[in-house]
């Protein structure tokens, strides 16, 4: 069900390898065939489902509407078993990230007193709730734990500075970072969201097709636009590197291609909000960042590449920076993806007053 959603896109040809496909049901494609099953419209999954009554129902739908219209189909088809993908997708030993579904949940597992105890972390009960809803999905392979704390908008900070968020409001006088800045679309926003206004912004990016597109990022000249094309580390070392021109170019001992890591500390002056979502060396990168952590900056961090990142780096930023405020959200409902620790000297979602 769903198959050319977003989960589905990725993982779809997987599940039908490993199963007995039947059909696929999308009313959105227009293909005969997807992912080598045939296509069925889902009123043609209503006229011949009951033709195959120990037959059971994939769900990849990525949200709340096609996931509850996908339930009904199921009701009324004869009460088909639905099964989420997830579940499937741990028992199938699927990818979540970098680590498969069911070593994320071991690795959960092992941890879990650990995890419990960041809620008391956390400044607001939302926070709270949104780390109980992701560890369920982790331990139960059941993603509408997810759907209660989804926060789709104002990931890393508002879009717009006159607007309601729960997130960060960006300041006008921002030394802004980004690691894993890939083609700028975060850079976009915050140029958006202040009008042009900031100090400077400092973007890494290892992969060359993406570092290729920001330079070109917009068709005015930027003031104290900093370009590093290079991964952001702990230390100085070549890597092995998988370089796709994507959002998920990534380091990995079967890379195509060797890229030279840096550190915050070494290439960035000054910040007042980093931003990072670097495919799992967050924490490393946060280790490299010592005397930018003394200037007490904002920070957005990714903690879902892997089953610890949110241990690792709140770890490392308990070693670096004291009397932070931290709050926790779910950006994305359909998956692992987009869970992000943010962190501010002040609380509240406003700049401090050196940033605002």
């Amino acid at each position: 069900m769903a198959p050319t959603s977003i989960i589905g896109g990725l993982f779809g040809k997987q599940v039908a390898a490993a199963t007995r496909v039947v059909a696929a049901i999308d009313d959105i494609s227009t293909e005969p065939v997807v992912h080598g099953a045939p296509r069925w419209t889902s009123a043609e999954f209503l006229e011949r489902a009951r033709q195959y009554p120990n037959a059971v129902a994939i769900d990849f739908s990525g949200g709340p509407y096609v996931r509850w219209m996908v339930t009904r189909l199921c009701e009324e088809a004869g009460r088909m078993e639905r099964q989420d993908f997830a579940m499937v997708a741990g028992q199938l030993k699927l990818g979540a990230v970098y680590e498969t579904c069911d070593l994320y949940r071991e690795r959960t597992l092992a941890r879990l007193d650990e995890f419990l105890a960041v809620a008391d972390r956390f400044t607001d009960d939302f926070s709270r709730a949104t780390l109980y809803s992701n560890l369920l999905f982790r331990l139960t392979y059941d993603r509408d734990h997810l759907l209660p704390v989804w926060n789709p908008y104002d990931e890393y900070f508002s879009k717009h500075d006159l607007g309601q968020t729960t997130t960060f409001k960006p300041g006008l006088n921002e030394h802004f970072v980004d690691c894993g800045a890939h083609q700028g679309t975060i850079i976009h926003r915050l140029l958006g969201a202040t009008g042009g206004r900031y100090k400077s912004i400092t973007a890494f990016e290892p992969d060359r097709l993406n570092f290729e597109k920001l330079k070109s990022l917009a068709p005015v000249p930027l003031a104290n636009y900093y370009l590093i094309n290079k991964a952001v580390s702990n230390k100085h070392e070549e890597l092995r590197f998988v370089e796709t021109g994507t959002m998920s170019s990534y380091v990995s001992t079967e890379g195509n291609t060797i890229v030279e890591t840096t550190t915050m500390d070494d290439e960035v002056e000054q910040a007042t909000f980093l931003k990072l979502d670097i495919e799992g060396f967050e924490s490393k990168a946060l280790q490299g960042a010592t005397r930018l952590l003394a200037q007490r900056p904002r920070v957005a961090v990714c903690v879902y590449h892997l089953a610890h990142d949110l241990l690792d780096v709140l770890n490392v930023l308990d070693k670096k920076v004291e009397n932070y405020h931290y709050k926790l959200r779910q950006h994305y409902a359909g998956w692992y993806y987009d869970l992000v620790l943010y962190g501010s000297p002040v609380d509240g979602v406003n700049a401090p007053s050196w940033a605002a």
